[in-house]
C-alpha cells in the first residue's frame, strides 16, 4: 500500500514537472523520482530495477495508479505518446497539511532535480537516469568504463551520448 509519504513526494514531482511545463508522463515522473531519490536522497520509498528504459520501479506504478483511484492524480491519455499526469493540488495541499508539511523538508532537492529534466526528451531520461544506475552499482569505475557498460546494456546508445550522459549526470550532483 502507498503510505501518505510517498504520495506527498510522488505529488511534488508531478506538480513540480507540470509548473515547469513539462510532458509529465509516467518516464519524466519515474525518472526525476529516482534521481532525487538516488542522488539527491529524497525517501522515496519505491524500489527500482534496471528495466527496458533505464531504472523503473514497479512500486511507483502501483503509487500512481493508487493516487489516481483516491482521486490525487488525473491522467489524461494522448493516443500516440502516452499520458500526462496532473495533481490535484487542493487535495495534496491538504494531505501534505496532515502530514506537518513534508514536502518542504524535500521540496527544493526535487525542484532541482526537476528543473534539470522537465523539458528532457525520454530518451535523454533513460541515458541520464541509466548512467547515474550505473554510477551507483560501481562508484570506483572511471567514465570511460561506465560509458562503455551504458552501450553494452543500451546498445542503441551511442559512445558520444553514453559520455554525455554522465556528464549530465553530474550536473545533477
Amino acid at each position: 500500500m502507498t503510505t501518505s509519504i510517498e504520495m506527498i513526494l510522488i505529488g511534488g514531482v508531478v506538480k513540480t514537472l507540470r509548473d515547469r511545463h513539462s510532458w509529465s508522463g509516467e518516464t519524466h515522473i519515474q525518472k526525476s523520482a529516482y534521481i532525487a531519490k538516488q542522488i539527491k536522497h529524497v525517501p522515496f520509498e519505491s524500489e527500482f530495477v534496471l528495466y527496458k528504459h533505464g531504472p523503473y520501479s514497479f512500486d511507483m506504478n502501483k503509487s500512481l495508479s493508487h493516487m489516481r483511484g483516491r482521486g490525487l492524480l488525473t491522467m489524461t491519455p494522448n493516443p500516440g505518446f502516452g499520458s500526462t499526469y496532473d495533481i490535484n493540488e487542493p487535495l495534496w495541499a491538504a494531505l501534505n497539511k496532515a502530514a506537518n508539511n513534508v514536502f518542504a523538508q524535500f521540496e527544493e532537492r526535487i525542484v532541482f532535480v526537476c528543473g534539470i529534466l522537465a523539458n528532457k526528451n525520454v530518451a535523454a531520461l533513460e541515458r541520464i537516469a541509466t548512467a547515474i544506475f550505473l554510477k551507483a552499482e560501481h562508484p570506483d569505475k572511471d567514465t570511460e568504463f561506465l560509458a562503455s557498460e551504458l552501450i553494452s546494456i543500451k546498445p542503441h546508445i551511442s559512445l558520444e551520448n553514453a559520455r554525455q550522459a554522465f556528464i549530465e549526470a553530474e550536473q545533477l550532483e
